[in-house]
């Protein structure tokens, strides 16, 4: 599989989805300890986002866990803001393990780790078709922490105290699940929108997904830019 670029990795931010599903792993979860951080923490003097302070962020997640931290996860460990400048309300780390489709898009299949700080949220998206690609379909394992999905449904009524407040008007899909770790959430259907927030210890999760194509990846919000 050829090297993917910056534009490439990141048509993996796709997120949760709204059906939660399956029970939790027997035995205890080591829970997170993860230190209170500030938005500026993760800026340069110019408002460009720290990534090295961002990945940082995301090793001390995995160890709070005890998480492994391949050698290879480290040369492809990738985090964004989405273009927002607030990455403790709305960013992400990643690493692809897969992202391949054959030319005439008979199949396609993704592997994606997807790393959230406490309280941080993948933002309010949805994938559309893409030339021979059928829109995107997805699922997600909770390995550590939790992640709360947003999709369709009746709206619940505590979406308004996990959704960052910067973000709450760029999100139109208010039903939420709680998945926790050994759990699985999933799309309910393709075109779908959707979106993600990491629980009080962070989150790690494993989605596992049909191919994901850059162009196919709209937001909600009109400001983010990838």
């Amino acid at each position: 599989m050829p090297k993917m670029n910056r534009r490439q990795w990141l048509a993996g931010t796709a997120a949760a989805g709204l059906v939660a599903a399956g029970a939790g792993c027997e035995g205890t979860q080591r829970k997170g300890n993860m230190a209170a951080h500030k938005n500026a923490d993760f800026y340069t003097s110019d408002g460009t986002l720290d990534e090295d302070a961002a990945k940082q962020a995301y090793y001390d997640l995995m160890a709070s866990f005890g998480y492994p931290r391949y050698e290879s996860l480290k040369e492809q460990l990738w985090v964004l803001d989405f273009g927002l400048g607030r990455f403790t309300d709305v960013g992400m780390g990643g690493v692809f393990w897969l992202n391949e489709w054959d030319e005439e898009g008979k199949y396609g299949y993704l592997g994606h780790e997807i790393y959230l700080l406490p309280g941080q949220m993948i933002p309010e998206h949805w994938h559309a078709k893409h030339e021979a690609i059928q829109p995107k379909i997805e699922g997600w394992m909770c390995r550590y922490g939790q992640t709360i999905l947003f999709g369709e449904g009746d709206a619940s009524p505590e979406a308004r105290k996990v959704i960052p407040a910067s973000e709450w008007k760029q999100t139109t899909v208010h039903h939420m699940a709680r998945v926790n770790p050994g759990e699985v959430g999933k799309l309910n259907r393709p075109l779908a929108r959707h979106s993600q927030v990491a629980g009080p210890d962070g989150a790690i999760v494993t989605e596992y997904a049909s191919y994901h194509s850059m162009d196919a990846l709209k937001f909600t919000n009109p400001n983010i830019k990838l």
